[in-house]
C-alpha cells in the first residue's frame, strides 16, 4: 500500500551519527493553509536547518522546494567532529519531534532512516 503523507527520512552513518534528513510531501491532515501536521513539520524542518547553520554555524548542504514539499539538509563532508557531535542535540530533538508527531497522525507522517557516507 502506497503512503499519502509527508516521509522524513533522517542521514545516519555508519556509526550512528544522524548527519541530515529529507521532508517530502504533503502530509494530506487538510486543506493547504489549514493543514497542522503540514505546518509542524515544516516549522521543525526549518527551525533545525536555520540552528545548523546559524547557531552551529556548521557547513550544510541544503534544498528547499515549496512546489513539491520537499526539504533537505545534510551536513558536508568538512564538517568537524565537533559540528557533527553538537548538531546531534538539534537532530535528535528533531527526531524527537517528528516521532510524536509519528504517533498522533500515523497517517499522515512516516520516519524512514537512510545510511550515509
Amino acid at each position: 500500500m502506497r503512503f499519502h503523507g509527508t516521509t522524513v527520512t533522517f542521514f545516519k552513518r555508519s556509526d550512528g551519527a544522524l548527519i541530515g534528513y529529507r521532508a517530502n510531501g504533503h502530509s494530506g491532515y487538510a486543506a493547504a493553509g489549514e493543514d497542522i501536521v503540514c505546518a509542524g513539520v515544516s516549522a521543525l524542518t526549518q527551525s533545525t536547518l536555520n540552528g545548523l547553520q546559524n547557531i552551529l554555524k556548521a557547513p550544510v548542504r541544503s534544498d528547499i522546494d515549496e512546489r513539491t514539499a520537499s526539504l533537505e539538509a545534510e551536513l558536508r563532508p568538512e564538517a568537524t567532529t565537533e559540528q557533527v557531535d553538537r548538531a546531534q542535540l538539534l537532530l535528535e530533538t528533531l527526531l524527537q519531534g517528528l516521532q510524536a508527531m509519528e504517533r498522533s497522525y500515523p497517517r499522515n507522517v512516516r520516519i524512514f532512516f537512510e545510511e550515509r557516507r
